[in-house]
């Protein structure tokens, strides 16, 4: 039986490299940023404002270390060492997006490896801070990925977070649920319950803000660039990828205003050790 990882490893895998690699796929990605601060290398629903914002949480600053966890191709992490002066690692679990990451980051230097968010290969209290940017949702066993987050935090470090989360209840007809998944199976959280987790791992001074609006905003963005990229799209990432995306983001833009799906940030603190 195949594991999640083994599932969505494949998708998230091509979906790196067309995006990354190809003109199109840059087009696509500078067109759908462009009315929120440009592209970063985010695959996500996180304007580069929100990523301000979280780098505020995160007490992010010169001289610090940082873990990007489920870092994707390095984007996110490359922006915000150069923006803040921190020293980041970035973790994922698709290799090919590792790779991506070491080819295409020359400055400032990052380390990145090829990891499991549930089991990170790093020793206790290495970071100031923990950062992810829209992965969670479909890393399975949510509790064990936290704790691991408060052991690599040293005390008093900060994690700081966006997800999808459920708002209402899980949609249940076949052809919503499909489109869901296009991406993994989704292990959503509600907000409530990302502060029992978080609590329960040992952090304190924990915030949750609905972003939610963004979110809805960016979804219809993302299909709106899907259209519009259209015969580019189908070209470097197929037909049924293309519509299996498509599909995806209006879904997800359709549910999130219906108040069945959102998105938070998440800001918390380790507790002492």
């Amino acid at each position: 039986m195949r594991t999640v990882i083994e599932e969505t490893r494949g998708i998230y895998d091509l979906t790196h490299r067309q995006i990354t690699l190809t003109p199109s796929g840059q087009a696509m990605m500078a067109y759908l940023w462009r009315n929120w601060g440009g592209y970063v290398g985010q695959l996500s629903w996180t304007t580069r404002d929100q990523l301000r914002e979280i780098v505020r949480a995160a007490g992010l600053a010169p001289g610090q270390s940082a873990l990007d966890l489920c870092c994707g191709t390095g984007g996110i992490a490359r922006y915000l060492a150069a923006t803040t002066g921190a020293t980041f690692t970035g973790l994922d679990y698709s290799e090919p997006a590792i790779d991506i990451a070491r080819r295409v980051t020359t400055e400032p230097p990052i380390r990145f490896d090829n990891g499991d968010a549930r089991d990170l290969p790093y020793p206790a209290a290495t970071f100031d801070a923990v950062l992810s940017i829209d992965s969670l949702v479909i890393v399975p066993d949510r509790h064990r990925v936290l704790t691991e987050c408060a052991r690599v935090l040293k005390p008093g470090g900060r994690l700081a977070f966006t997800d999808e989360v459920l708002t209402g209840p899980f949609p249940r007809d076949p052809d919503t649920l499909r489109a869901l998944t296009v991406y993994g199976r989704l292990f959503a959280q509600t907000p409530a319950g990302y502060r029992r987790l978080l609590a329960h791992a040992g952090f304190v001074d924990i915030e949750v803000q609905d972003s939610t609006a963004m979110f809805v905003a960016i979804n219809r963005r993302w299909a709106e660039s899907y259209r519009i990229f259209e015969t580019q799209g189908r070209e470097v990432l197929g037909d049924k990828l293309f519509d299996d995306g498509l599909a995806f983001f209006e879904t997800l833009g359709e549910q999130g205003a219906a108040g069945r799906l959102g998105q938070v940030r998440v800001h918390a603190t380790r507790g002492p050790a």
